[in-house]
């Protein structure tokens, strides 16, 4: 694209004023993408010809295409009886027809998109319609230069995001408000590296000053051309609030998204899925996202304390009311005035605590052992458990008064084995911190060492992952880690190579692969146990439930005994 001068238009009309005004446009065509700050007042013709103010390069407008009127801060536009017909807003013009344009309104002329912005970012934000949103996407689908779409969810100060975005992009970008707190920038000519660049940049700023933020894009047209494709894209979040906190499967995208919407409220959580599958990350962020954010988080393990050391730690005790008891003692709850208490492993939780913990859930009040008067908390929730409660409640080893209290609402967390895609970075990651423990640089991952870890069934999930990586990390050499270095997966087999020129048998499938090894998993953990699913289950780390289930999908309904063998 051809351009008179991308600071200020020159005007058509000799005489006239240049001064910038509150107005720019951003006009795409095939051949690039420009930005042009309209003058304060005045007249200019958009257009081939060389004495276009706005100067098009493209074959499909005219030399005299349309003009563009800036008066008393409005702008109007006038189609000038072009050959090919200018539209806005998705509707064509007739010839020297003049329409009004607002902010955010499409222009099209010929092939080129025009989009009219407010000049510098407001403290309200500059919004723009959907219908240009979709028409921006549609009509560069086709170009040469590279164009992202990111997406950023900003929790923080009122105004923080329009100020970093307005310090941080370019003339070109154009920025939409899609919610509360919630920005979608279109940015032609930026390249999938650039574009990530920039979501990290922005991300950045926002979080040293305070904001939390998850952020997505996607480039066109790596991601895909397709609108629908692309906003679906960048809605992944790609970068989390968080340190240690990877989403890149769609399951976990989606549950996120959830906890976006619950997180600010105070009804009780309960968090499900297997042994190590992440319940404590899921609820640190339901805390770090919520209005408690920062009031108190207090988590405790139902399962590693005994029954009196339990309902001391939660409930507090007064000097006295046992033989250890020699001073006051102010319980968790108590303590997490404010705040948020985590209860990992709910499940194991005695049957008297369970009565009492029933108690402060419906009276918001916690009495102390030994205690005759109870204490108003003002606390908010969050249980863990890998059983099936439901299954507990129907064998009688949980309440289920307690049930219907805890299961506020449930989220349930799939298995890392169900989320491939974050594997690899989840792998990197632990790598990465435990090089810095020891001191030593970084190993780069080989191929090899990949497609093992992604054909693994993981029973132990993201905990197991971690205890690998750390492992290997040992046994691996200074420069790389390859797959001999994964002490304690056991064989999984090799995908049988493919050489294209002799016709070799085709590459073996990954999803088999991985339910080959998870029922080998499987089959010597019931070898193990002499075919006793309970502990079959807790070998594994999964819910009995979970193993049941896996035991039909794979027709090992019978019990193995090693008597049989």
């Amino acid at each position: 694209m051809s351009v008179a001068n991308q600071d200020t238009v020159r005007l058509a009309s000799k005489g006239q004023s240049t001064r910038a005004g509150r107005w720019r446009v951003v006009v795409v065509s095939e051949s690039g993408s420009a930005s042009f700050a309209l003058p304060a007042d005045g007249t200019l013709i958009v257009g081939r010809g060389d004495d276009a103010g706005i100067r098009l390069d493209d074959t499909a407008a005219s030399r005299k295409h349309a003009q563009l009127v800036v008066n008393g801060g409005a702008v109007t536009l006038i189609d000038l009886g072009s050959a090919n017909g200018t539209s806005v807003r998705g509707r064509k013009l007739s010839p020297h027809e003049q329409v009004v344009l607002g902010e955010g309104d499409a222009v099209e002329l010929g092939t080129t998109l025009m989009v009219l912005q407010i000049d510098e970012l407001s403290a309200s934000t500059r919004p723009w319609n959907l219908h240009t949103h979709v028409r921006f996407l549609e009509l560069t689908r086709d170009t040469r230069p590279p164009f992202a779409v990111l997406r950023l969810q900003v929790l923080g100060p009122p105004g923080l995001a329009q100020e970093v975005l307005s310090a941080e992009l370019s003339p070109h970008d154009v920025v939409a408000s899609f919610g509360p707190g919630q920005f979608e920038i279109l940015a032609p000519g930026r390249s999938p590296e650039a574009a990530r660049s920039l979501m990290e940049k922005l991300s950045a700023k926002l979080v040293a000053r305070g904001a939390r933020v998850r952020a997505g894009v996607a480039s066109a047209p790596r991601d895909g051309t397709d609108p629908d494709l692309l906003v679906a894209a960048c809605s992944r979040p790609a970068i989390a609030p968080a340190e240690g906190f990877v989403v890149r499967d769609d399951a976990m995208a989606a549950l996120y998204r959830l906890v976006d919407r619950i997180a600010p409220s105070n009804i009780n959580v309960l968090l499900l899925g297997e042994t190590g599958v992440g319940k404590e990350v899921l609820s640190s962020e339901l805390h770090r996202r919520s209005k408690r954010a920062k009031g108190p988080f207090l988590r405790l393990n139902c399962a590693a304390l005994n029954e009196s050391l339990l309902e001391s730690e939660l409930f507090g005790h007064v000097k006295g009311a046992f033989t250890s008891a020699i001073k006051d003692k102010e319980g968790l709850l108590e303590s997490a005035q404010g705040g948020t208490v985590f209860l990992d492993e709910v499940g194991e939780m005695p049957a008297s605590t369970q009565a009492k913990l029933l108690r402060v859930l419906e009276e918001r009040k916690t009495t102390r052992v030994g205690a005759l008067q109870p204490t108003p908390i003002d606390v908010r929730f969050i249980f863990a458990t890998n059983r099936d409660l439901e299954a507990e409640v129907a064998r009688g080893a949980f309440r289920s008064d307690l049930y219907f209290r805890v299961n506020g609402i449930s989220l349930l967390i799939p298995p890392l084995r169900e989320r491939v895609a974050e594997i690899e970075p989840l792998a990197r990651q632990f790598l990465s911190a435990a090089a810095e423990r020891e001191g030593r640089p970084v190993p780069t991952l080989c191929a090899d060492a990949i497609a093992t870890l992604q054909a693994w069934p993981w029973p132990g999930n993201i905990r197991e992952l971690k205890n690998v990586i750390d492992r290997a990390l040992l046994l691996a050499g200074e420069e790389t880690l390859h797959a001999e270095a994964l002490v304690g997966l056991g064989p999984v087999p090799a995908a049988p190579r493919r050489d294209a020129e002799e016709g070799g048998a085709p590459v073996s499938n990954l999803r088999d692969e991985r339910e080959a090894a998870e029922k080998r998993a499987v089959l010597e953990a019931l070898d193990k146990t002499d075919g006793n699913q309970t502990k079959a289950a807790e070998l594994l780390g999964v819910s009995r439930r979970t193993l049941v289930t896996r035991l039909q999908q794979y027709g090992l309904t019978k019990s193995r005994k090693k008597s049989e063998d």
